[in-house]
């Protein structure tokens, strides 16, 4: 099993884009996280990327106990571990998401599994 942790929230995916008449394009915010996390997650995890079938764990602690919908921060940090962790998010076969309020700060821990 492989643990990882990210000091930085993901932003919702309501927050993650931004829609305009070109196209679609990733938020200032979505850009800032992606270079924290990526920068976090190649120093924690320094092998190549696993090809593998993947089960997923990860804790959302938020510091406070504003309302969130648990769904809208998966993609974030989904599309940062790949080709980082993985090759393709489309691997990952079991994704599961525990989200804990109240914590007194914010952070992203993760468990990657290998489906054999």
């Amino acid at each position: 099993m492989i643990k990882l942790e990210l000091s930085a929230m993901p932003p919702s995916v309501n927050s993650l884009w931004i829609n305009k008449h070109r196209g679609r394009y990733k938020s200032k915010r979505g850009k800032e996280f992606e270079e924290i996390a990526c920068g976090e997650l190649k120093s924690q995890f320094r092998h190549k990327p696993l090809a593998s079938s993947l089960k997923i764990h990860i804790r959302l602690y938020f510091k406070d106990k504003r309302k969130r919908d648990i769904d809208n921060y998966n993609k974030a940090i989904l599309d940062s571990m790949t080709k980082i962790i993985y090759e393709d998010d489309s691997q990952i076969e079991e994704l599961n998401v525990k989200k804990l309020v109240g914590c007194g700060f914010d952070k992203v821990e993760i468990e990657v599994e290998e489906i054999e």
